[in-house]
């Protein structure tokens, strides 16, 4: 059975359960986290052993910055291009205004400032880059420094290159068990979600909200993404590497969380669309550091129905100018919190507004648990293209028949 088909049957068993189980327990969460804990909990230690050595094996072949810059610019132009999306989505179906005595709640999951970021990127210890499992960013440049210093004589490296390499391929083993084994926690993190969801008061206020943003995703998924996809790889069938993107997307919709569908993402990205470690891991890793795309779309939707809601005035060129600024930003600072979708960001996009608004973002924090499952849907699925268009266009990524997806 097909990994994707796994996954969504034990979502669907899930949601059943998760109608069924009382509400108000906190045992169904705690057991939730602790399986989204266990999918990636050795994401870290893959990543930096398989970055060090698909450095090292670039810069052999002279297109570690071919790689490298691609990967930047295909990951930061869709953070731009999904902002717009969500602008004009915004405009184009017109969401009815959320009432301002609706039920809110404070906000707790905060962005680090950027000048933070900045200085984390460079850590004191290298080592510590193990400790951090939500940061990706510090990870990927200490593996680069030293996959690059592997290259300085191999009849000296050759040992400590092997050793690395071997480490790589067998936490890639345990990634493909563990890949294997996640449909069990799926049902549970469904379960989970929909209990949630029952739990909210009032979520109906929301719906035509979030009608809207699965309207933008439809769009994106069916339209723009294979649209981009056919436009850098004429020669290959655009809705066939969706097809080999479906099952970590699945699961992301699940688990709301950036790097919980990471480990999925990088064995269909190799078993299913052909892209090599080499190219995979480093690409992977940049687009999750800085390609949020789908949270860029959702937030910049939500937070231009947060200023309609508290104004009856409209939206000036100026107010959407900035938010083609400041929405991009906001999703680079959610590299450092994966756990945390499109509320951070609007928590980012009122302080930094201003103009009274700066607790706007609470009329939206009912509707933190579908918008959070939405945006991460697109975000793996955003990340998968970026990986795919950066390994075909050097190529470092081959063609399978669909049959053979795992």
């Amino acid at each position: 059975m097909k990994i994707w088909l796994k996954y969504l049957i034990a979502t669907i068993l899930g949601i059943a359960l998760g109608l069924v189980v009382p509400a108000g327990g906190a045992l169904l969460d705690t057991i939730a986290g602790l399986f989204m804990n266990a999918a990636r909990a050795i994401l870290i230690p893959l990543l930096f052993f398989s970055i060090i050595i698909a450095t090292q094996e670039l810069r052999e072949d002279r297109r570690l910055l071919r790689v490298l810059s691609r990967s930047v610019v295909y990951s930061l132009a869709g953070l731009f291009l999904m902002s717009l999306v969500g602008i004009v989505g915004a405009f184009a179906l017109s969401p009815e205004r959320i009432p301002l005595n609706a039920d809110s709640a404070a906000l707790n999951a905060g962005l680090p400032k950027l000048s933070e970021l900045f200085k984390a990127i460079f850590p004191a210890n290298a080592l510590s880059v193990f400790l951090n499992s939500d940061y990706l960013l510090p990870l990927l440049i200490v593996s680069i420094i030293a996959g690059v210093g592997l290259c300085f004589d191999r009849s000296i490296t050759k040992s400590l290159s092997t050793l690395i390499d071997a480490a790589s391929r067998v936490l890639w083993q345990i990634n493909s068990f563990i890949v294997e084994l996640l449909p069990l926690p799926i049902i549970v993190l469904a379960a989970a979600r929909v209990v949630s969801l029952r739990g909210i008061p009032r979520l109906q206020l929301y719906g035509n909200l979030i009608l809207i943003v699965v309207a933008e995703l439809a769009f994106v998924t069916l339209i723009l993404l294979p649209l981009i996809l056919f436009l850098h790889e004429r020669k290959s069938n655009p809705f066939k590497t969706l097809y080999g993107l479906i099952g970590p997307a699945f699961l992301a919709l699940v688990a709301g969380h950036a790097l919980v569908p990471a480990g999925a993402l990088l064995k269909h990205l190799k078993e299913s669309l052909g892209v090599r470690r080499r190219a995979g891991a480093l690409s992977l890793t940049v687009a999750l550091s800085m390609g949020r795309a789908g949270s860029a779309m959702v937030s910049a939707t939500a937070f231009i129905v947060v200023l309609s809601s508290y104004s009856s005035l409209g939206l000036g060129s100026g107010t959407i100018a900035w938010m083609l600024a400041f929405v991009p930003l906001s999703a680079l600072l959610l590299s450092a919190v994966p756990a945390s979708g499109p509320l951070a960001a609007l928590l980012f996009l009122s302080a930094s507004y201003g103009r009274g608004f700066e607790s706007g973002y609470l009329l939206m924090v009912p509707a933190a648990l579908p918008l959070m499952a939405l945006s991460s849907f697109l975000d793996t699925l955003f990340a998968g293209c970026v990986t795919r268009l950066a390994a075909g266009q050097e190529g470092y990524a081959g063609e399978k028949a669909a049959r053979h997806f795992i």
